[in-house]
């Protein structure tokens, strides 16, 4: 019964996803992720959401309508057209585009009131004469009004994005000059996971080199995921979480899954397929390419119409698992290809159709730790991963919804 029950269910949200897989996101779950994460923050403290890299494989315009919904009024990006997507989509309030500012971005971010983080004076120039041109354009007048705001970024350590601290006055006095709002200062830490020290060094030089700005009432912040967790930045005027508002652990360490389950996080995402066809084989038989498997016994082989252009790494055929709907394991088998698996059913799943690939859980089997166990890499990138042709399905409150419905 409980079977029937579950597979009549899959059977809908098949017919909402119109193809034989798809991503479902629980929304009810971020926006309970976010509530633990806030209680971590200083009441005046904003959240900042990460929706870049389509939220983390979550799908960006989904997640960010239901969150602006749901009191979110600040979001960040990585690109200028991923702002554009959003912007195309109906998001209102503030966008953040992430990491060195790019000039061939300027008319972009122009174009749809994104917010550049900047890191030097050369594209501040460019900011602020592209904002005079069009002014000029449309207004046909000189120097009307502020241009548009800008997010200075200092590099207090991980050497990679934002300004030197020596250089930071430089640019917070052109854009007092030339009436170029700064929306606020922030930094990024390298391991705020697990290497408090670094991080906390990070956080002093950090704070030495804004103290001035500060006093100033200029908005800092500096906190993602790992520094949130750790109480650290969390009573600046922003937080950015990313990975912990899905809930999924930073990496596969114990550290990394024991601290996301005792905040009380929990993973978002699935991924759900049914078989193209099953075929049962004779012993001898190879199966895929490369005749990376072959038969041992009489074995039933299901293919399943999903492959490694949807996200499904390559090398899961090695000692990855899908499990029907009730719990059955059923081993990947025969090399995973562009647009299909094969897996093999045990007795006890011979006439199961449909399966999870994912699971929204910490399980060692199927979830996205366990799938980064697998490939040696992170949940990051499995998630992430997941290519935008696996359709996305939002449930919220026991309904499930396309995303034109969230």
């Amino acid at each position: 019964m409980g079977r029937e029950r579950n597979r009549s269910c899959q059977l809908k949200e098949f017919s909402l996803a119109r193809r034989p897989t798809y991503i479902k996101v629980n929304l009810e779950t971020i926006l309970d992720n976010l509530k633990i994460l806030k209680t971590y923050l200083a009441k005046h403290t904003e959240i900042i959401a990460v929706v870049k890299a389509n939220a983390y494989g979550h799908g960006a315009v989904g997640v960010s309508r239901f969150l602006e919904k749901h009191g979110i009024s600040h979001f960040a990006v990585a690109t200028a057209l991923e702002g554009e997507e959003l912007r195309a989509a109906g998001i209102h309030c503030n966008i953040q585009v992430l990491g060195n500012a790019s000039e061939d971005e300027i008319s972009t971010l122009y174009e749809n009131r994104l917010i550049p983080t900047a890191a030097n004076v050369k594209f501040l120039s460019s900011w602020l004469r592209h904002w005079r041109q069009q002014q000029r354009n449309t207004l046909g007048v000189e120097n009307v009004g502020p241009v548009g705001s800008v997010v200075i970024k200092v590099d207090s350590g991980m050497s990679r994005n934002g300004c030197q601290p020596g250089q930071l006055r430089s640019l917070v006095e052109f854009c007092e000059n030339n009436n170029i709002p700064i929306h606020s200062i922030m930094t990024h830490f390298a391991q705020s996971w697990d290497n408090p020290d670094f991080t906390q060094t990070q956080m002093n030089t950090f704070t030495e080199t804004v103290a001035p700005y500060r006093k100033r009432g200029i908005k800092l912040h500096v906190a993602n995921s790992g520094a949130i967790l750790n109480n650290i930045g969390v009573d600046l005027d922003y937080v950015r979480p990313g990975i912990s508002m899905y809930g999924q652990p930073p990496d596969t360490s114990e550290f990394g899954i024991n601290t996301t389950k005792k905040a009380g996080l929990k993973p978002a995402i699935s991924w759900y397929a049914k078989t193209s066809i099953v075929n049962d084989l004779d012993p001898g038989r190879v199966v895929g390419y490369d005749q990376t498997y072959k038969c041992t016994e009489n074995e039933r082989i299901a293919v399943i119409p999903v492959g490694y252009a949807d996200g499904y790494l390559r090398n899961m055929f090695k000692n990855g698992y899908v499990s029907t709907l009730d719990g059955v394991v059923c081993p990947v088998v025969g090399r995973v290809s562009m647009d299909a698996i094969t897996v093999k059913l045990p007795e006890e799943a011979k006439e199961c159709r449909e399966f999870i690939l994912l699971a929204s859980d910490f399980n060692d089997l199927n979830s996205a730790v366990a799938i980064s166990k697998i490939q040696n890499t992170i949940p990051y990138e499995v998630c992430t991963n997941i290519a935008n042709r696996v359709p996305r399905l939002y449930e919220f409150s026991g309904d499930t919804v396309t995303i034109a419905g969230v």
